[in-house]
C-alpha cells in the first residue's frame, strides 16, 4: 500500500481545518500547525470577568438545510443540525430619529412596513426586495475551484443568473450611499445606507440580507468558540495532527519547492504540499521572505486607500435589566472620532438571544463594532507602542460609547459596565493579518468581484487558502478557500475531487429540480 503524501497546513483557524478536514478524508495525511494555544484564528472568543466574549460570528451562511454550503459545514462538525442553530426574525433595524425601519426575515411584512413609512417610495421599496428575493435563488458556484470549471458548470451558472439577471448585475456598480438616493424618505435612505457594515457596495448588502430572509443566516449556539472545537475535534477524529504553540518562522523551500517549515523553536517539520492559511501578505513577505510574488494580491494591499479591507474596535459590556431590543439595532448618536474616523452612529447587539451562553440572571452581554479600515490601521501601530496610551484610548472610548448608548436609553443609566475593548492591533497580533483586517477585500462600487487562486509563480508545491482570494471573504469562503486548496492537490495527485458534503447537496437540488 502506497504511503500517504502529508499536507502541512500553517494556520488553524476555518480554512486550516477545512483544509486539514478535506485532506484526510481523500487520501492525504494533514499537519496542523497553529501559533496559538487554541484554534479558530480569526472565529474565536475569550473570556473576561465571567463573561465568555464572541470575536466573530454575527450570522454565519450556510445554515439552510439542503444548500451546499450547509452539508460543508456540517461535514466539517461545525453543527450538526437546526437544534444546534438559532434563526433571528431580522436582520437588524435603523432608528433614524425616531422611525424604524427594520430588515425583516419575512420580506412581505417588510416591504409592507417599509410602504407605511413611505408610501411615496412603494415603487423602489418594491423594486429593492425583488432584488433581496432574486438573490436567494441562487448559489455560489462553490464545488469546486473557479479553473476548474468547465463548459456546462458554466453553462448552469449561466443559467441560473441569468434568470435574475438584472437583480445580480445591476447593484455590483453601486454603493449603498448612492443606491439610497434613490428612495425620498431619510430614514429609508439612512438604513440602507448603514444596513451593511463596512465600505462595501449594494451587492454586499443585499446578499447578506437574503441569506437571513432564506433562512441561510442563522447563529450556532454558543458562538464561535464551540464552533472551531467542534471542528477540531472534527479534525482529530479522522487523524489529523494538530499542533498548537507552533509559531512558524518561515517556509522551507529547495530549489523552488515547498519541503515545509520551521518553527521559531528551531524545530523543523517536513511534508510533501504546504498549504498556508492565514494572510497572504504575511506569507510573502514574512514566511518567504519576499522570494516570491502574488501581483494580483500586492497590487490591492499596496493601495488599501482604494482596496479596503474591514477591521473594527469591538467594545463588549454588561448589561443589567436586559434591554428589549431587536438584534442588532443601530440609531443616530454625536459624533465622535475613532482612530481617526467620524463615527455618527452606534449598532448595539443584544447577546440576549443565547441564554444558555450569554445571560446571567438579569444581565446578560452587548457588543458594539465600529468600523474601521486598513487606512486607520497605522493609527492604533503607533498608539500601541506606548501601552499605558493605548490602554487609556480604550477605556476613553469605552466610556464614550456608554455615555451614548445612556443618552438613547436613559433606562440604562448606571446599569452598563465595560468588559473588553479589542482594536484593529489586537486582530494584528493574535492572527498577523495585515492592517489588524477581520475580513478580506472588500466589494465597492468600483471593485466589485476578485478571485485568486493561491498560486506563487515560481514556487511549486505551495497553495495559499483563506477569506482573501475571494471577495469579499468571511468564514464561508474561508472554508471553501480551504477545500478548494485541497481540490487543487488532490487534482494534481489524480485523487476525487467531488468531496465529501457535497454529494448529498447536490442529490437534494436534483431532486428538487
Amino acid at each position: 500500500m502506497q504511503e500517504r503524501k502529508t499536507v502541512v497546513i500553517i494556520g488553524g483557524g476555518i480554512s486550516g481545518l477545512s483544509a486539514g478536514i478535506y485532506a484526510e478524508q481523500h487520501g492525504l495525511h494533514a499537519i496542523v500547525l497553529e501559533k496559538h494555544n487554541i484554534v479558530g484564528g480569526l472565529c474565536t472568543g475569550w473570556d473576561r470577568k465571567g463573561y465568555h466574549i464572541d470575536g466573530c460570528i454575527h450570522w454565519l451562511t450556510g445554515t439552510k438545510d439542503g444548500t451546499l454550503l450547509n452539508e460543508m459545514w456540517k461535514n466539517l462538525g461545525a453543527f450538526r443540525n437546526e437544534e444546534d442553530l438559532i434563526l433571528l426574525d431580522n436582520w437588524g433595524t435603523f432608528d433614524y430619529q425616531g422611525t424604524k425601519v427594520t430588515f425583516w426575515r419575512d420580506l412581505k411584512r417588510a416591504e409592507r412596513e417599509w410602504c407605511e413609512i413611505s408610501p411615496v417610495d412603494k415603487k423602489a421599496i418594491h423594486r429593492f426586495f425583488k432584488m433581496v428575493n432574486d438573490f436567494t435563488k441562487v448559489e455560489l458556484p462553490l464545488r469546486k475551484p473557479i479553473e476548474y470549471l468547465n463548459f456546462l458548470d458554466i453553462l448552469k451558472l449561466g443559467f441560473t443568473v441569468g434568470k435574475v439577471l438584472p437583480s445580480y448585475v445591476i447593484p455590483m456598480s453601486k454603493s449603498c450611499e448612492k443606491y439610497a438616493k434613490k428612495f425620498k424618505h431619510p430614514a429609508l435612505r439612512w438604513a440602507i445606507t448603514h444596513a451593511q457594515p463596512g465600505a462595501g457596495n449594494l451587492f454586499s448588502m443585499i446578499y447578506s440580507y437574503a441569506t437571513i430572509v432564506d433562512g441561510n443566516g442563522g447563529l450556532p449556539i454558543g458562538g464561535s468558540d464551540p464552533l472551531s472545537e467542534r471542528m477540531k475535534e472534527r479534525f482529530l477524529s479522522l487523524g489529523g495532527t494538530l499542533k498548537l504553540n507552533s509559531d512558524v518562522d518561515h517556509i522551507i523551500v529547495e530549489n523552488g519547492v515547498a519541503k515545509g517549515v520551521q518553527l521559531k523553536n528551531g524545530e523543523s517539520i517536513y511534508g510533501d504540499y504546504v498549504i498556508t492559511a492565514l494572510d497572504p501578505n504575511f506569507v510573502v513577505h514574512r514566511l518567504l521572505y519576499g522570494m516570491y510574488k502574488c501581483k494580483e494580491i500586492e497590487k490591492r494591499y499596496a493601495k488599501p486607500e482604494k482596496n479596503p479591507t474591514p477591521s473594527c474596535v469591538l467594545l463588549n459590556f454588561e448589561v443589567e435589566d436586559i434591554p428589549d431590543l431587536p438584534v442588532p439595532y443601530s440609531f443616530e448618536c454625536e459624533p465622535f472620532i475613532v482612530g481617526g474616523l467620524k463615527t455618527n452612529h452606534l449598532t448595539v447587539r443584544s447577546y440576549a438571544f443565547d441564554k444558555e451562553t450569554f445571560v446571567k440572571g438579569n444581565k446578560t452581554m452587548m457588543s458594539v463594532l465600529l468600523d474601521q479600515y486598513s487606512v486607520n490601521y497605522e493609527y492604533w501601530r503607533e498608539l500601541y507602542k506606548d501601552k499605558n496610551a493605548y490602554r487609556r484610548k480604550k477605556e476613553q472610548i469605552a466610556e464614550l460609547v456608554i455615555s451614548r448608548i445612556e443618552h438613547k436609553f436613559p433606562e440604562l443609566k448606571g446599569k452598563i459596565t465595560c468588559l473588553d475593548v479589542a482594536t484593529p492591533k489586537t486582530l494584528n497580533r493574535y492572527t498577523n493579518a495585515s492592517r489588524g483586517a477581520y475580513m478580506g477585500f472588500l466589494f465597492t462600487d468600483k471593485k466589485g468581484m476578485f478571485s485568486n487562486s493561491g498560486r506563487l509563480k515560481g514556487l511549486k508545491n505551495l497553495y495559499m487558502a483563506g477569506q482573501w482570494f475571494q471577495a469579499p471573504g468571511g468564514m464561508p469562503l474561508a472554508l471553501v478557500e480551504g477545500k478548494f486548496a485541497v481540490q487543487r492537490i488532490c487534482r494534481k495527485e489524480k485523487l476525487s475531487m467531488l468531496f465529501k458534503g457535497q454529494y448529498s447537496a447536490l442529490k437534494k437540488r436534483y431532486n428538487k429540480n
